[in-house]
């Protein structure tokens, strides 16, 4: 079964937690680049995808969130870019069960295109492109273009995924609360990212970061008043982070959080799963709740 079959099975495709959090927990330091440790650790990256797994996910995204090259540039790395994502993809598919899937995560550049920025358009996609050409050769099952607020970014994204693959993706933004309704950073809104990722073609639509579990159902409510048929997905934080006893943490635990995905369930997701602060266990508990 390939992911586009998977989906269009219409049962709820569980996805994975945070990968940031569990590489903290695991010794990354700050201002260390998540995507060397593919090289530099590569066991420590199979651990957290096999976990996962185990802990219930049917797909599980790839340790190259910031693997684009204009996103490596600022390590000083931009040379590795294909090297890092194409281990990163390797490093999932290793441990892979059958039947599961392994996605390829893009995330913004953290840079501004032109007029806004220096990056001109074509830049940004010749970068979005190395990470996509590297995970394709890998073996990844498709793409997830995540946490972005520029539509004009994940567009060049998308094209990047479009010349140098024939893999599906997934889009998904992160929203905030305005009294004009749920809006990104760039101002971008729900209606509007919506209607472009369906034309776009994007097998999955949706949102993670930013939001706990029941302001994401909030946001999941305003993306089916706009779509009551598109394929949704919803990857919320672990509620809201706070520092305890010098440590980042977040406030809903496991069992809270799967309560609150209840909440969630009643708006028909394809693909549920967590984003900052979530955990196997929390996977776990949507798993045992899904199910």
């Amino acid at each position: 079964m390939t992911l586009t079959e998977r989906i269009e099975s219409r049962k709820i495709l569980i996805l994975d937690g945070a990968t940031g959090s569990q590489l903290i927990a695991r010794g990354l330091s700050a201002g260390e680049c998540p995507e060397l440790w593919n090289v530099s650790h590569p066991e420590i990256i199979k651990d957290i995808a096999a976990s996962y797994f185990t802990a219930g996910s049917d797909a599980i995204l790839t340790n190259t969130f910031g693997g684009s090259l204009l996103k490596l540039k600022a390590y000083k790395l931009e040379s590795r870019a294909y090297e890092l994502n194409f281990e990163g993809a390797k490093n999932a598919i290793s441990v892979k069960p059958e039947g599961k899937f392994v996605v390829g995560s893009i995330g913004p550049s953290g840079l501004m295109l032109e007029p806004f920025g220096d990056i001109p358009a074509e830049e940004m996609t010749a970068s979005f492109a190395v990470q996509v050409k590297a995970m394709a050769d890998a073996g990844v099952d498709g793409f997830m273009l995540e946490t972005f607020t520029d539509l004009d970014e994940i567009n060049c994204a998308i094209q990047a995924v479009k010349e140098n693959s024939d893999l599906p993706f997934f889009a998904s933004m992160t929203f905030g609360n305005t009294p004009d309704g749920h809006k990104t950073m760039m101002g971008i809104g729900v209606k509007e990212f919506v209607e472009a990722m369906q034309t776009a073609g994007a097998l999955l639509i949706g949102s993670n970061c930013g939001n706990g579990i029941l302001k994401m159902a909030e946001l999941a409510k305003e993306f089916r008043s706009v779509s009551a048929t598109a394929n949704l997905m919803l990857k919320a934080n672990a509620g809201e982070p706070h520092l305890h006893d010098g440590q980042l943490c977040y406030s809903e635990p496991p069992e809270l959080f799967a309560s609150n995905l209840k909440e969630l369930l009643r708006l028909s997701p394809s693909a549920v799963g967590g984003c900052c602060g979530t955990t196997p266990e929390h996977i776990k508990r949507i798993n045992q709740t899904i199910s």
